[in-house]
């Protein structure tokens, strides 16, 4: 083997070669350099641009969710409690999260909101470092607390038989009998199903001692009887049982009947001691307060960084948050179909994640704020969890489903972006195989060479075999030069690549976030990487040298001295 490779060697370095062996050789020498270098770059991007989400995902989302089929998660303090104690886990909190509209004047832009618990959320996502602007303090107000908890499924009565009487409302008693209005208390069911009927806050239907509105009452009855022909209740004059008349709709006014009451109407006549005057100027000195408190009472929102620039959004700016299918069900169409809901907000931070998806279309506030808002009473979304040890994660996940059991399952940070990672993975492969087909391509010119090689010392293959040379020792000859081509262009390529990996590595080039997510190009160096691209080119290579070392091996020497 020694000699073999000392002849292999010298057959490279002759100066007697023809010189259209030399420059086979030299293009089959530059082609897997080049080969080399790219499928080394490549890999490195597509290795960083898989880092760079990965990243990214995990600072936004947690390791582990836990999630419940159907609706109502109102458990999740239970669950909060039982992740807690697991040794693995770092961290763990509840989130809401809803589709939205986020209004700034007349800029629009839909969003995801997601409410967190501003207790638990550092421990859980990077929401902290993320912030370019303002703080998240204040976040959640003080004094703030949950709803309560959502009405159990089938405890919701279809009908509003229960509201008997207008006025005091005493219902029929004995047994079976339903409650009175003026039974109905703050956070019942029977409150939040009369809220939402009326299309009102619950907070609307009760007075400063706790008690219902009688015109919440009124209003109730007049939905249970007939929505077009409402009754009201008797004056003191009128005796019991006597109703006024309907009032008339004003689309039904004719111009003529306007013009009969603007007539009739006369400014001199108001009585300015009333109760009713009174009451303006209490609305307005109370809506001067509010203006004057600002936004200080106002519930924290936090936006990404696109998302600001695109709505013009800056910390303590006011936004809307409109929801546009509050309510909806299939009867969204019907005439007592509730309105849209929305509340305004106050910008307390703006967040960079540094992924498009999430600077664009995230945005957090405080999740007793979020409950409150969605009307889904004290329940969740789900249940995040932050693990000391990434990798486990799959293992954690499952070990959790089968303790919680019942209608709980869980996700993984792989599971819940499955398509985004295997779309990369499924990238990088694609790619390494099609720079691969550079190393290919060199792999013919080695053949090439070798061909020429043989062709060119078909005399001394001869005397080698006169000389009592085996097959093996011709054949390992020529493997040898083949392989040496291979290590030195793998080299020349490791050394090129590793030169444009640093380089990008050091001038981040700037991408368009808008079409790659990211705003600049991410370029990873990984050791094994290179191991394989390494081990891949000189195989290809010394693969490639079998054909034409096999040829020169079979060689009879009587066929090299035939013309000599």
């Amino acid at each position: 083997m020694a000699y073999a490779f000392q002849i292999g060697r010298r057959y490279l370095r002759s100066k007697k070669r023809s010189r259209m062996v030399s420059v086979i050789t030299f293009i089959a020498v530059a082609g897997v350099a080049l080969g080399v270098a790219a499928l080394l770059s490549v890999l490195a991007i597509t290795t960083g641009f898989q880092q760079e989400f990965r990243e990214k995902v995990l600072g936004v989302n947690a390791h582990v969710l836990v999630m419940k089929y159907g609706v109502d998660f109102d458990e999740y303090r239970d669950v909060i409690q039982r992740a807690d104690d697991m040794p693995e886990v770092a961290g763990v909190g509840p989130f809401l999260i809803n589709e939205m509209m986020l209004a700034k004047g007349d800029r629009l832009a839909g969003v995801l909101v997601k409410g967190v618990d501003p207790e638990l959320m550092p421990s859980v996502l990077d929401l902290p470092s993320q912030l370019v602007q303002g703080s998240l303090r204040g976040l959640r107000r003080e004094g703030a607390e949950p709803p309560p908890r959502p009405t159990e499924l089938g405890e919701v009565s279809e009908s509003w038989g229960w509201l008997e009487e207008m006025g005091d409302g005493e219902g029929d008693e004995g047994e079976g009998a339903e409650p009175a209005a003026s039974d109905i208390e703050m956070g019942s069911p029977e409150a939040r199903d009369l809220a939402a009927e009326l299309g009102v806050p619950e907070g609307d239907l009760f007075g400063e001692d706790g008690a219902l509105l009688p015109a919440r009452r009124q209003r109730a009855a007049w939905d249970l009887d007939d929505p077009s022909e409402p009754e009201v209740a008797a004056g003191p004059d009128e005796g019991e049982g006597d109703e006024f008349e309907p009032l008339p709709e004003v689309d039904t006014l004719s111009p003529e009947d306007m013009n009969d009451l603007l007539a009739d109407f006369d400014p001199e006549e108001l009585d300015t001691g009333s109760e009713w005057e009174e009451q303006l100027v209490d609305d307005d000195l109370e809506r001067e307060r509010q203006d004057q408190q600002g936004t200080d009472e106002l519930p924290g929102i936090v936006v990404g960084k696109s998302l600001a620039q695109n709505l013009g959004l800056g910390v303590g700016d006011r936004v809307t948050l409109v929801s546009p299918l509050a309510g909806l069900d299939v009867s969204a169409f019907a005439p007592d179909a509730q309105a849209p809901r929305s509340r305004e907000f106050m910008v307390i931070a703006i967040f960079e994640a540094g992924f498009q998806e999430y600077d664009t279309r995230l945005v957090y506030t405080d999740l007793y704020e979020a409950q409150h808002f969605y009307g889904q009473g004290d329940a969740v979304t789900g249940v995040e969890i932050r693990l000391h040890d990434l990798e486990r994660s799959a293992e954690i996940a499952r070990r959790l489903e089968r303790d919680l059991g019942g209608p709980f399952h869980t996700l993984d940070w792989a599971e819940l972006n499955r398509n985004l990672f295997t779309a990369l993975e499924i990238q990088k492969v694609t790619l390494g195989l099609v720079i691969a087909t550079i190393i290919f391509v060199a792999a013919f010119n080695v053949i090439a060479t070798l061909i020429m090689i043989v062709l060119e010392k078909k005399r001394e293959i001869a005397i080698l075999k006169a000389m009592g040379a085996t097959d093996w020792t011709v054949l390992n000859v020529f493997v040898l030069q083949g392989l040496v081509i291979g290590i030195i262009g793998t080299l020349i390529g490791l050394l090129i690549g590793g030169g444009l990996i640093a380089y990008l590595a050091t001038f981040e080039f700037a991408l368009d976030p808008k079409v790659y997510l990211i705003d600049h190009l991410p370029v990873v160096f990984d050791g094994s990487e290179l191991v394989i691209t390494s081990l891949v080119a000189v195989a290809i290579c010394t693969v490639a040298t079998i054909a034409p070392s096999a040829w020169a091996a079979r060689m009879l020497p009587v066929e090299g001295l035939r013309y000599e």
